[in-house]
C-alpha cells in the first residue's frame, strides 16, 4: 500500500493508493517549498502530486505516477526518467553540467516569483520531447 511522503493540512494525501496517480506534475523537493508549489499549481487548475526523492523516483519506476511533469531540485534521482520526462530544476546554485544531461529541462533560480514558475510550468507543459 502506498502511504503519503508528506502529510498536507489541506486536502487529501498526495499519493493516492492502488491506481496510477492521476497528477500532471510531480513535485519533488523539500515539505516547505512542495506545498507552496502544490497551492500555487493547483490554483492555476493543475493536478499535483508531491512525495520525497526516493519515493517519488520509485514510483515512476513502478509506473504508480505518470506525470508530465517534474519540478525537483534533486534533478540526479530522475536521470533514468531524463529522456522521457520534462525536468523543471528549482535551485538557488543549479548545476550546469546536470541540466545538460536533460533534453527538456528549465530552471528556476530561487528565489523566483509565481509568475516565472507559472510560465516555466506552461512552457514546459506544451513541449514534446525529442
Amino acid at each position: 500500500m502506498l502511504m503519503p511522503i508528506y502529510s498536507s493540512p489541506s486536502g487529501p494525501p498526495p499519493f493516492l493508493p492502488q491506481e496510477p496517480a492521476c497528477a500532471d506534475i510531480l513535485v519533488s523537493e523539500d515539505p516547505f517549498v512542495s506545498n507552496f508549489l502544490r497551492v500555487v499549481l493547483q490554483k492555476h487548475g493543475h493536478k499535483v502530486v508531491i512525495g520525497a526523492v526516493g519515493r517519488a523516483s520509485e514510483l515512476l519506476i513502478q509506473g504508480t505516477i505518470a506525470p508530465a511533469l517534474v519540478i525537483t531540485n534533486n534533478p540526479e534521482a530522475f536521470l533514468p526518467f531524463a529522456h522521457n520526462l520534462p525536468m523543471l530544476y528549482i535551485a538557488a546554485n543549479p548545476d550546469s553540467d546536470l541540466v545538460k544531461q536533460f533534453p527538456n529541462c528549465r530552471v528556476l533560480r530561487k528565489p523566483f516569483r509565481n509568475e516565472e514558475l507559472l510560465e516555466a510550468v506552461e512552457e514546459l507543459s506544451h513541449s514534446v520531447l525529442p
